[in-house]
């Protein structure tokens, strides 16, 4: 079904201007209510959080979900669009507005021809994505949403600049990856720097433990294992002349497999209290995990893939693909019922996460008619 795309265009850049972080959505909450409203669809909450949900009830046995996410990130946008953040600070830069404004046409066009739906359609707007290690879609479980709205199967996308525009990527099984965080204090001895001798160097420690982790750790893991661990931050509190007895690591590791993850939260822990130990310092290791592994059903691929190839064309639905290492709080809901979540092509300039990026509107439009079409299919 082709759907005019005009109206959620609007809000899509009305949320664009207005972009809010994190467990602060509130005034996007309020523009999806309202959008909502015009189609006489009310957005119903989850506890207290903000964001909300849609629920299209057709009396059906199966209930099915779309998920957007809502909230944005802390950076001051260079797009130099004309519906730039108005926010200062606060930018769209992961594609949430159009995750969002995909969503509301999703819900208005199922709304509008319901009585050929063959399941119940509940769309959700989530807060908090960005929000690691918690994030939104954890409370949201939490809260009891997916049992009370007896969900049984749930959906979402991701913009994906890399991919053409009107192209989809997929997988079954893993699709994104476990998102963890660690910090590492490396304590020394101070000295003149001109007597090293009677210092502990903590720099030189440091150092080392960001090789052995960055390098040598990686060569311990099957290199068909999808897996990176990069080191972002490295600060210490010496001056020039004197030898540092302190220095803080702060990075991330990411892998694909919780049995490759459990091994490497226990490597990261070993490798710098072993280090500084044979420098005579030490080593304080604080890993906090994230986001676990996201898991496409295979079921729920096979179905969702061969519908997309029906509608896009085999050619602009790309099924061998490698997990991606982003992370993604979608993880929480593919834990709880069978989930699939895909990437979606929107041909930008610029990576997620840059204060250039910009996809292309008219993905838009080709997102909501895929999942319309989608959604009408299933229950037959």
């Amino acid at each position: 079904m082709k759907v005019d795309t005009a109206r959620y265009l609007e809000l899509r850049r009305d949320i664009h201007r207005h972009p809010e972080l994190s467990n602060h959505e509130i005034e996007t909450t309020r523009r999806i209510r309202e959008f909502l409203a015009r189609d006489g669809l009310t957005l119903q909450s989850i506890g207290n959080l903000n964001g909300g949900f849609v629920r299209i009830d057709c009396g059906k046995e199966k209930t099915l979900c779309m998920r957007a996410d809502i909230d944005a990130l802390p950076l001051i946008e260079n797009t130099g669009a004309p519906f730039a953040s108005q926010n200062q600070g606060v930018m769209h830069a992961c594609g949430h507005d159009m995750h969002t404004a995909i969503a509301a046409g999703i819900a208005c066009e199922l709304n509008r021809v319901k009585e050929q739906l063959n399941c119940n359609v509940v769309v959700l707007f989530q807060p908090a994505e960005e929000s690691n290690p918690v994030g939104g879609a954890r409370p949201v479980t939490e809260a009891g949403f997916l049992r009370d709205q007896k969900i049984d199967e749930i959906y979402g996308l991701h913009m994906w600049p890399s991919l053409p525009l009107g192209d989809i990527a997929l997988r079954p099984g893993p699709l994104m990856a476990a998102s963890d965080r660690f910090t590492i204090e490396v304590y020394g001895t101070a000295a003149h720097a001109a007597e090293p001798h009677l210092g502990v160097d903590a720099i030189a420690m440091g150092a080392e433990i960001d090789c052995a982790l960055v390098q040598k750790l990686r060569r311990e893991v099957d290199p068909f294992e999808t897996v990176a661990i990069s080191i972002g931050s490295f600060q210490s509190t010496g001056r020039y002349n004197v030898v540092c007895d302190h220095v803080t690591l702060q990075g991330t590791v990411r892998s694909t497999s919780e049995e490759t993850r459990a091994y490497l939260h226990r490597r990261i822990r070993e490798i710098p209290e072993k280090i500084a130990a044979v420098y005579g310092g030490r080593a304080e290791v604080d890993l906090h995990p994230g986001y676990g592994v996201l898991q496409n059903a295979p079921d729920l691929f096979d179905r969702f893939s061969q519908h997309a190839i029906g509608i896009l064309g085999r050619e602009h639905v790309h099924t061998d693909i490698h997990p991606s290492l982003i992370g993604e709080d979608f993880y929480y809901f593919s834990q709880q019922i069978p989930a699939l979540y895909f990437h979606m092509g929107c041909q930008a300039d610029h990576p997620l996460h840059n204060n250039c990026f910009l996809p292309k509107e008219e993905t838009l439009g080709i997102a909501v008619d895929l999942m319309t079409e989608y959604f009408l299919s299933q229950g037959k």
